[in-house]
């Protein structure tokens, strides 16, 4: 007899004890009693026992049935799972529900096979004969409508499955994981198709099959492949939206990424934890590094796990690695479908993959061998999970990752978030540097001085005429979506707030609604002011849609294409999107941030950076630094091969030390400037955060609570002597977000260990009507 220790998914701290008749190996998944229901559970310890050994005040009960024939999530990642559970204060089953592929604790259909010694019983008649029904079926049946059908236990199945006769298997089916096609041009096209398709080529080595389809049939596309004018390229479908770039095949690396690769290699062989940080300026070749390094790391052998941002835009990376590890790739993220991830997963268990490419979650993937693993755009604040219970970030928790299996990390990135920097400047990490852009000069770029008005000063509407008469494109960034962000009633002065958030509602021009982006509530634009109950209503301030009204007003003849969430919602829209963006004659491209990721648009050698304070004056303490990368990241959009790019940034704040450092591009600068401003108020990297949230539609009862919380900790505080700073209960400064109202404790310390033990006591704090979350080294403080 064993004892199986069993971790359930559910928001509890601690795991389960189930009796088998069989050994169980841990990892495998189980399917067991619990409170009335069946849930299926991973078997994490287990021991032999006799029945003096057990509990006599515990009934135990035993386990139902057996999944699997291998551990979905190998014991050797155990310790990986309880770190994280520890130190996010999360409960392990819940860490088990964000780490493994969606739907593997759904009991999954089985299906009933006769084995070829059940079908001799099936004969002699020591097998019921219900069994004739699968006599000879290769596929099997399912065991629920068998069972059910037939009216015969499972516990009698499973008997019959210990002696041999039967056999019980989950079947996973194959899936392929979704493609983006593009078209490559292989040599010179002929007769109408030549004007029609052929000028899309000259700026874009790859056209995606979307936008050529606006142009010539399906058939035609076929016929010129056959015929071998084009080639058919399949990209896997990362994200939504793929927007191919030229990705470059024969390429020398100049003498400083040389150095920087000597020594990563170097680090590589020595076979053991060392964390680098990669700083290198937009289009310094970062790309080109990590491809030569995951090179080195399969010639020792190695396996490699590859991060990325959760955003929206297929990253320049992701078609290198394809291209050159097409057959040795496995991807997890979020556009994958449950069965699609579960296969990929199927796919690195079974050691069929040597590199994983992957969001956020992959950070979980279970990959023998780890060798090497590069968490590039580690800045970008996508890594931390703001969504579910246990808010990790894969950026930390690739670290902690590296040093359990002894593999060398690489946190790359054109503008390192200040903490990562902090700790390379102070020996934590290796800092290694790119300042050189070997393929695209650095642009120039200028500040224009904007006052109140209209959106575009004369200087930047000359710039971009000049910019289209010389047959180029222009990407003008703001980083705000809708037509305007406020919406005011003429008559009474009332600004429309959003019911359920307290937030300004957005007027969205497109779809004559005045909208919330953040729980969608949306009213048509024709409604009476909700105070007077008459008036009209006038629009204020700028976004993407209204400057995209502006542009194609003041540059009749000039197509304009807007680039924001609101335009990629749709297929048919996202299908237009493309039809107009490779068009090959000049544009004008209005994006939000979702255009400043890791991508050159064709043509574009012109930036206009809008409103460039935009974000700089949220209160939270990362604000001068997020509008900072954001700015950077903007600027690297403009420039070609053969031309310098020109950025303007337009502003009403020309002094602020986050523009001025954005406009001479000195990152090293801004570090130093933002540096002072964290010593002196006590934030990261000086201080460690955590939060205590109170959410809940009682904003008094939540107050209450905050309160006594509060003075528990005070107390605790006190007598266990912790240099702790416990700021709040105050209001979030969102109050209200999708009908509840939101306060929050923050604490402050130089030790880790301190807040963890002052908030150990409270990780399992229930109040009805109140949801209460702890969030250790929160990334969101609004």
């Amino acid at each position: 007899m064993y004892l199986l220790e069993v971790a359930l998914p559910l928001p509890l701290f601690k795991r389960f004890h189930y009796l088998s008749s069989q050994f169980v190996s841990p990892g495998l998944r189980v399917v067991v009693p619990f409170g009335g229901q069946k849930l299926v559970g991973i078997v994490w310890n287990i021991k032999e026992v006799t029945s003096e050994d057990l509990n006599p005040d515990i009934e135990y009960k035993e386990i139902e049935e057996v999944l699997d024939a291998f551990p979905l999530y190998p014991p050797k990642f155990f310790p990986f799972l309880e770190w994280v559970s520890k130190y996010y204060l999360s409960p392990l089953g819940i860490v088990l529900k964000t780490a493994l592929p969606s739907g593997v604790f759904k009991i999954p259909e089985r299906r009933l096979f006769l084995t070829s010694e059940g079908e001799r019983a099936l004969r002699k008649g020591l097998l019921p004969s219900a069994f004739e029904a699968i006599l000879g079926n290769k596929k099997g049946v399912s065991l629920r409508n068998f069972t059910r059908k037939y009216r015969i236990p499972l516990k009698k199945i499973n008997e019959w499955v210990r002696l041999g006769l039967l056999d019980l298997k989950v079947i996973v089916p194959q899936v392929r994981i979704p493609v983006e096609v593009f078209y490559r041009l292989k040599r010179p096209l002929e007769g109408s198709y030549k004007e029609k398709v052929e000028p899309l080529f000259a700026e874009n080595e790859e056209i995606p099959e979307r936008a050529l389809k606006g142009l010539i049939t399906a058939r035609v596309l076929k016929k010129l492949v056959e015929e071998g004018y084009l080639e058919r390229i399949e990209i896997p479908k990362m994200r939504r939206i793929v927007i191919p770039s030229e990705v470059i095949r024969d390429y020398t690396l100049i003498p400083q990424q040389k150095r920087v690769l000597n020594q990563l290699i170097l680090g590589l062989k020595e076979n053991r934890f060392i964390p680098y940080l990669l700083y290198g300026v937009t289009g310094s070749g970062k790309s080109l590094i990590y491809l030569e390094l995951i090179k080195e790391a399969l010639k020792e052998g190695k396996r490699i796990l590859f991060l990325l941002p959760e955003i929206a835009l297929t990253h320049y990376i992701e078609k290198i690695l394809y291209q050159h590890f097409k057959n040795r790739l496995a991807l997890l993220h979020s556009a994958l479908t449950p069965q699609q991830r579960l296969s990929e997963w199927l796919k690195i268990l079974e050691g069929k993959a040597d590199i994983v490419i992957g969001t956020r979650s992959a950070i979980f993937a279970p990959i023998e061998n780890l060798g090497l693993i590069i968490v590039d755009e580690e800045h970008d604040p996508s890594y931390k999970e703001e969504n579910l219970s246990c808010k990790y970030n894969a950026r930390d928790l690739a670290l902690v990752k590296g040093k359990m299996e002894g593999a060398l990390v690489l946190l790359g990135s054109a503008t390192p978030s200040l903490k990562s920097y902090y700790l390379a400047k102070t020996g934590h990490y290796q800092l290694l540097t790119l300042t050189e852009r070997p393929f695209v000069s650095m642009p120039e770029v200028k500040l224009v001085l904007h006052k109140k008005g209209n959106i575009f000063t004369e200087e930047v509407r000359r710039e971009i005429k000049n910019t289209l008469q010389k047959g180029r494109s222009v990407f003008v960034y703001l980083n705000r979506r809708g037509y305007a962000p406020l919406v005011k009633c003429e008559e009474c002065g009332y600004l429309w707030e959003c019911p359920n958030c307290g937030i300004f509602l957005t007027y969205h021009k497109d779809e004559e609604a005045i909208l919330c982006h953040y729980c969608s509530f949306a009213v048509s634009v024709k409604v009476l002011c909700p105070k007077c109950k008459r008036g009209k209503w006038k629009f204020l301030r700028f976004g993407t849609e209204r400057i995209e009204e502006i542009l194609r007003n003041e540059f009749p003849g000039v197509e304009v294409v807007r680039f924001d969430r609101d335009v990629v919602s749709s297929e048919k829209r996202l299908a237009e999107l493309f039809e107009k963006l490779y068009k090959p004659f000049p544009k004008i491209i209005v994006g939000t941030q979702m255009g400043v990721h890791g991508h050159n648009f064709p043509q574009v050698n012109l930036v206009v950076i809008t409103r460039a304070e935009e974000g700089l004056f949220l209160p939270h303490y990362k604000s001068s630094e997020r509008t900072f990368q954001l700015l950077l990241q903007a600027e690297g959009r403009a420039g070609r091969k053969e031309e310098r790019g020109k950025v303007l940034i337009q502003t009403s704040f020309p002094d602020h030390y986050v523009i001025t450092k954005a406009v001479s591009q000195d990152y090293e600068g801004f570090f130093y400037e933002e540096l002072l401003r964290r010593k002196k108020y006590q934030f990261p990297p000086f201080k460690k955060l955590a939060v205590m949230r109170f959410e809940g539609v009682k904003e008094e009862k939540i107050r209450e609570i905050a309160v006594k919380l509060r003075e528990k900790m005070e107390n605790l505080k006190a007598r266990q002597g912790f240099s702790l700073e416990i700021l709040g209960p105050s209001p979030c400064p969102m109050r209200k977000l999708r009908g509840l109202y939101r306060w929050q404790i923050l604490i402050k310390g130089e030790s880790s260990r301190e807040i963890h033990a002052l908030l150990e006591p409270f990780k399992e704090v229930k109040y009805t009507g109140v949801k209460v979350e702890i969030d250790i080294d929160p990334e969101d403080l609004l």
